[in-house]
């Protein structure tokens, strides 16, 4: 597992609330600390919908950031900053999927990863990223983590984020 240490919160806060740098990623869950708690279960409530919308579409098990964004804008928006803030995404599984094909070959299985996850935590004006991998049974492989750890570090730097290794 990687923690980045993000330098410019800034510049991250910027990126992550008002673009879509993060649109590759569904929320797991979010909790948000201002003058009250705000808490987020990003798992899709599938009665929600109808028979013929559940039909008509991919229902994911998690809702993608960009339709939860706009509400988690809300909570953190003011002239104060959050005393505390914990986002806990999923990357999206297809993509997940192609970058794990090759690692989960070599290690002689398939679809044995369940979630590529990264976790946005903000705490006493410190921001870190830190990767990890949820899977849906035991393994002692940690390829696919050191697989996932160099793939967070790539997206931060196609964001022009600007971290260092804790």
């Amino acid at each position: 597992m990687i923690c980045l240490k993000i330098k410019s919160v800034k510049d991250f806060m910027q990126k992550f609330l008002m673009s879509a740098a993060f649109a590759d990623f569904l929320l797991v869950e979010a909790k948000v600390d201002t003058h009250v708690s705000y808490s987020v279960d990003g798992r899709i409530r599938r009665d929600f919908y109808t028979k013929e919308e559940l039909e008509a579409q991919e229902v994911r098990e998690f809702a993608d950031w960009e339709s939860v964004r706009p509400q988690i804008v809300q909570a953190v928006k003011g002239k104060r900053t959050p005393i505390f803030m914990k986002l806990v995404l999923a990357y999206d599984p297809g993509k997940a999927e192609k970058l794990m094909e090759k690692e989960e070959q070599a290690a002689g299985g398939g679809g044995f990863i369940r979630y590529l996850l990264c976790t946005v935590k903000y705490e006493g004006g410190v921001l870190t990223l830190t990767g990890g991998v949820s899977y849906q049974g035991f393994t002692i492989d940690k390829g696919p983590e050191k697989c996932w750890d160099q793939e967070l570090c790539r997206l931060a730097d196609v964001m022009g984020l600007e971290y260092e290794i804790i």
